[in-house]
């Protein structure tokens, strides 16, 4: 089953949709002490970038100099989600130190079956045809954040790979499918 597959093309002047980039940090709280102020960052492996190409291709064409007058498409966040191995999302420990799950998935019925054929909305299972450049990764669409597009940019050496455009798409509708189901009471 490939449910996704790595493009290796050279997009060096702007980030497109379902960019991968690994070491990626975000400031998790800062806090005002006595002493000064002290940041506490998380680092994750691997991100994957959620906002739609048209705005990211908007964004870099109205940050070039001689299209300055023109700021109506400038992004000041992009949508990143964490990207999760899936062996360690299936034991529960994929967020490390940083909270505890606790929540395994059973590899026996139907839970991991419908996590790996992406029948359940909340998350969305990568598997790369011959496990390059990544093993089976995971993206669950309930852990998202925003990180300034001039960080991203600055880290566009860390980029690793993108999503091949046919499965961009699906990923894209997946997260917006999620973030804007309609809460019901218990």
């Amino acid at each position: 089953m490939i449910t996704a597959k790595a493009k290796y093309v050279n997009l060096d002047h702007r980030i497109s949709q379902c960019d991968i980039f690994h070491d990626i940090e975000i400031v998790e709280k800062i806090t005002q002490k006595s002493d000064g102020i002290d940041v506490t960052f998380l680092s994750f492996p691997l991100v994957i970038c959620l906002n739609q190409d048209c705005d990211l291709n908007s964004d870099a064409r109205d940050k070039i100099p001689e299209n300055q007058t023109n700021k109506n498409c400038r992004l000041l966040h992009l949508i990143v989600a964490p990207l999760y191995n899936f062996d360690t999302f299936k034991e529960g420990t994929h967020w490390g130190e940083i909270f505890d799950i606790g929540q395994r998935v059973k590899s026996t019925g139907t839970s991991e079956t419908k996590i790996m054929n992406n029948e359940d909305p909340r998350y969305h299972y990568l598997s790369f045809e011959n496990n390059k450049p990544f093993p089976d990764l995971i993206i669950d669409f309930k852990h998202f954040f925003t990180i300034s597009t001039d960080y991203m940019y600055s880290n566009k050496n860390k980029r690793v790979c993108s999503i091949s455009e046919i499965y961009r798409e699906k990923i894209s509708q997946r997260f917006a499918n999620y973030i804007s189901r309609i809460g019901l009471p218990d």
